[in-house]
């Protein structure tokens, strides 16, 4: 991918009779002209939303108020865990212990500013996936749709969608995401590296704790979690040999369920092995 500030060239493998084929797009960072009408899509939109009786933002709040949605108790709850954010990264850059700071002491502050932010995302993720649905997320999401299609070009310059219903027809497919995302790098200066440039991740890269996927590792740069338990790359804990196990490091088989490793005895005091166990309930 090429930048020059106004416009990005973009490489999009697309599937074409079964075979992979890479397709360039241009993206262009909208004039006066087409954002002004981009504008009035967004106006029109709004207004078609709110005929057909989709509540605005302000509508939205009071109906979260009035059913308990969202009060002024989880109101009060969001802005705390914002101010113990911030007092976290306060204590992890600047104030310290006397101006100084283990780094195994900060690995500790920025893991807890990880948790406040998963914290934080899964208090307001009720209220945000409602205001997706106000008048004024559906008109600003027409809108953008509108600048998407009108910005969007081959390298010989011809327009890759005909229309914004054209583009919304094919809006899953892999040109329309790539458009989509490059338009809002350009126009919003959204930052593709967002994550990583957090305060906490980026300490935790200063001093290797994370891998280049921002996964907690140790001294060997084995993926961990929190507690400096091993973990594979879907989450799952292992042992020294790779072995899936518990947290308290008990044997797992592929499905998540315990290998016995316990010696089981018949009514008689004898040793039945499991596999006996197995053959004698397939056979009833």
């Amino acid at each position: 991918m090429s930048s020059r500030g106004t416009e990005k060239t973009v490489e999009v493998t697309v599937k074409e009779n079964g075979q992979d084929k890479v397709v360039k797009i241009v993206v262009k960072k909208p004039n006066n002209a087409t954002i002004s009408q981009a504008q009035r899509v967004r106006a029109k939109a709004w207004t078609d939303c709110v005929r057909d009786g989709i509540m605005t933002k302000k509508e939205l709040q009071k109906f979260m108020e009035s059913n308990g949605t969202w009060d002024d108790e989880k109101d009060t709850k969001q802005k705390h865990i914002i101010e113990e954010i911030a007092r976290l990264e306060k204590e992890l850059y600047v104030v310290g212990k006397g101006g100084k700071l283990k780094t195994s002491e900060g690995k500790n502050i920025a893991v807890e500013m990880r948790r406040k932010r998963a914290e934080l995302r899964d208090h307001i993720g009720e209220k945000m996936s409602l205001e997706q649905n106000t008048a004024e997320s559906l008109a600003d999401n027409a809108q953008f749709d509108f600048l998407v299609s009108s910005c969007t070009f081959y390298e010989n310059g011809q327009k890759v969608y005909s229309d914004v219903e054209d583009y919304n027809s094919k809006s899953d497919g892999e040109i329309a995401f790539a458009a989509a995302s490059n338009l809002a790098q350009i126009m919003y200066a959204i930052d593709k590296d967002f994550e990583a440039n957090l305060p906490e991740n980026k300490f935790l890269k200063m001093f290797k704790f994370v891998n280049d996927e921002l996964s907690l590792v140790n001294e060997s740069g084995e993926t961990v979690d929190t507690e400096g338990r091993r973990i594979d790359k879907f989450g799952y804990y292992i042992n020294n040999e790779g072995k899936r196990v518990d947290k308290d490091g008990n044997l797992l088989d592929d499905n998540g369920n315990y290998i016995p490793s316990i010696t089981y005895l018949d009514e008689k005091g004898k040793k039945v092995s499991v596999n006996e166990t197995n053959s004698d309930s397939e056979a009833k």
